[in-house]
């Protein structure tokens, strides 16, 4: 990749300003935003998961849930395994702060680990972010899975981000207090595909046809959310629905 005029001032700005980690408030690299290489490289790194889901699963195999009942989706694409300490503080920041670092930080590192899962094979050109319902949208102030759909999409050429394109009608209580049976339940039907103001019918038909989309999301627990936006996108045409997330949880959390 080319320096610009923008990467150049970065490292100056960095030089005469250097940063401190948001972790261990050691020294940042002109290279990375807010955190050290030390912290970045103890990140729980999904190593081992099951290629369909990603849940963390040692074998490296699919999971006992995918052999029964296989999600829609084709495969989920996660950096890291949702911990409560480094994982948990970094995301819990960009879900309250939409301007800061650790958004371009953990989108930059999940954009490395798509490049990584796509070696030889073709990167879905469509991106959706996962929508928020009004409600949620209107008290937090911004969606941050929008946020991270556009700076991961900047990594790659021929990717563009569809926002507004779904809507989240239906409200639902909190989804960490329920269990996977219960998302699921909740799920169904949750989302609807507008373009404007027009409930979108043959049009989908048109903008999905065929192509492979990729759906966004900050961190995936059971699943429930992510597999209920698949189905719309395929029902809309699509011919494979990949999820990308920062983070994914790991089966305490997916029961």
């Amino acid at each position: 990749m080319p320096v610009t005029v923008k990467s150049k001032s970065k490292v100056f700005i960095s030089t005469v300003l250097p940063g401190s980690c948001v972790l261990c408030k050691g020294s940042v690299s002109h290279h990375n935003n807010c955190l050290c290489n030390l912290c970045i490289a103890n990140l729980p790194w999904l190593l081992n998961k099951c290629p369909r889901c990603s849940i963390p699963f040692a074998p490296n195999k699919l999971c006992p849930d995918c052999q029964k009942t296989p999600p829609v989706f084709r495969r989920c694409i996660s950096a890291v395994e949702y911990k409560i300490g480094a994982v948990d503080k970094l995301i819990m920041n960009i879900k309250r702060n939409p301007f800061c670092p650790e958004i371009e930080e953990l989108s930059r590192l999940l954009a490395h680990t798509i490049e990584q899962a796509y070696q030889g094979t073709c990167i879905p050109g469509i991106i959706i972010p996962v929508p928020l319902h009004w409600r949620k949208l209107m008290s937090r102030g911004f969606n941050q899975s929008s946020s991270i759909a556009r700076i991961v999409a900047s990594h790659f050429s021929h990717t563009k981000v569809h926002e507004n394109l779904f809507i989240r009608p239906k409200h639902s209580s909190p989804q960490h207090l329920k269990t996977k049976k219960q998302r699921m339940l909740d799920m169904c039907n949750v989302f609807t595909m507008y373009i404007g103001h027009n409930k979108v019918q043959g049009d989908a038909q048109l903008t999905f046809s065929g192509k492979s989309v990729a759906i966004v999301d900050d961190v995936v627990t059971t699943g429930a959310t992510v597999n209920a936006l698949a189905r719309t996108l395929l029902n809309s045409g699509a011919k494979y629905v990949d999820i990308w997330s920062i983070a994914r949880t790991g089966w305490h959390n997916a029961s």
